[in-house]
């Protein structure tokens, strides 16, 4: 196959989706095209341009420069370095470290950088999929400016394979270079790597992207009709799916989320009826258990909806990013002050959130058991 290392971009101008930060006058493009690094991490999903972007980086900039991932460098590397910047510092040279997964670093062993960007001799440009709030310690996030880069958009993944198909002196149609970048979950080496497959494998290889694509037009179009509560729909793309031979646990596993993401609390039987949908599929298996995934299915699609726990936990989730302590009251200290809510009837008011964390983060729909809160709240 084909190395993927030729489509590497060379320019800021060919890292596509990032225009919020690499566009014209955005403040990443500024301080690379300035030439003066700030330590910085690049937060972002796999495939959306972050090494390609520290190569670049690295091409740009004069002196001392170390591009290394860590999840293939020992922290006595990564000591070295820092040892070797902290002498050159002396001649008032500074050092720039590029390093890519710094997730993969022990957060005890991230305190190396500390004292070097404290003084300043090392300049640290680090990139993670995973979120800096829970990898990265704060002493060393407090003195570092987070950057998020996009999952990438259809229209940035075309972008990027037809960049490719030009280097290649290769064409293909429109139609499959969309086929190619829906498929790719926003992630430029995914799509490359099914644009070589494609471009070597002829018409066979062509027909299975447009096969997989089916695939996830019927599971969307399947979802979205229970969603919409239009039983017809729902089994009708259900059919579709079963006569093409999808994997029916594929489909129940959907199920089982759809139950709690899209009904929730409006009606508290879904989950059970399509987790045991899901145990039936594996109990019974085909044909029979087309039934089981039949009857959860016009369940769900006419059952109320409300997405109140999905959004809860979307919102909690967010405020949950930010360090914040736990009340003393719900420690487990002796004699914290904690009021046992059975000593008082069954509830009592006191606070459990953490000071500096403000609700609501649940908040109910007219399906929800609204009513039932406000009585327990009076």
């Amino acid at each position: 196959m084909e190395s993927l290392e030729r489509f590497t971009p060379k320019k800021i101008d060919e890292i596509y989706g990032q225009d919020h930060l690499l566009g014209p006058g955005r403040p990443l493009r500024n301080m690379i095209s300035s030439g003066r690094m700030h330590s910085c991490i690049i937060y972002g999903p796999p495939g959306t341009g972050k090494t390609s972007l520290l190569k670049i980086i690295k091409s740009r900039i004069v002196g001392e420069v170390y591009h290394i991932s860590a999840s293939t460098t020992p922290v006595t590397t990564l000591k070295k370095i820092v040892q070797r910047a902290k002498e050159l510092a002396r001649y008032g040279k500074k050092t720039l470290l590029l390093l890519d997964e710094i997730h993969n670093v022990k957060r005890n062993d991230q305190r190396i950088f500390l004292e070097p960007l404290e003084k300043n001799y090392i300049v640290l440009v680090a990139t993670t999929t995973e979120s800096p709030s829970h990898y990265v310690i704060d002493p060393l996030l407090s003195r570092m400016r987070v950057f998020y880069f996009k999952k990438l958009s259809e229209e940035a993944l075309v972008k990027v394979l037809k960049r490719a198909l030009r280097i290649l002196g290769k064409e293909l149609d429109e139609e499959s270079l969309h086929a190619i970048a829906s498929l790719s979950d926003g992630d430029a080496r995914k799509a490359l790597i099914s644009l070589i497959n494609v471009i070597e494998g002829g018409e066979a290889e062509k027909k299975d992207v447009f096969t997989k694509k089916e695939h996830y037009n019927l599971i969307s179009a399947f979802i979205k009709s229970v969603r919409g509560s239009d039983p017809d729909a729902a089994i009708y793309y259900l059919a579709r799916m079963l006569e093409l031979g999808e994997d029916p646990r594929f489909i129940a596993r959907r199920l089982v989320i759809l139950a709690s993401e899209d009904i929730g609390l409006a009606d508290r039987m879904a989950l059970p009826i399509a987790v045991a949908a899901a145990q039936a599929v594996e109990m019974v298996g085909l044909p029979e258990a087309e039934i089981n995934l039949a009857h959860a299915t016009l369940y769900l699609a006419l059952a109320p909806k409300s997405n109140s726990a999905y959004m809860a936990l979307k919102r909690a989730k967010e405020a949950a990013s930010k360090p914040s302590e736990v009340p003393k009251h719900l420690k487990n200290l002796p004699d914290s002050g904690y009021k046992y809510p059975h000593d008082y009837g069954g509830w009592v008011e006191q606070r459990y959130l953490p000071e500096n964390v403000e609700g609501p983060f649940y908040v109910s729909s007219s399906q929800d058991i609204k009513s039932w809160l406000q009585e327990r709240k009076k």
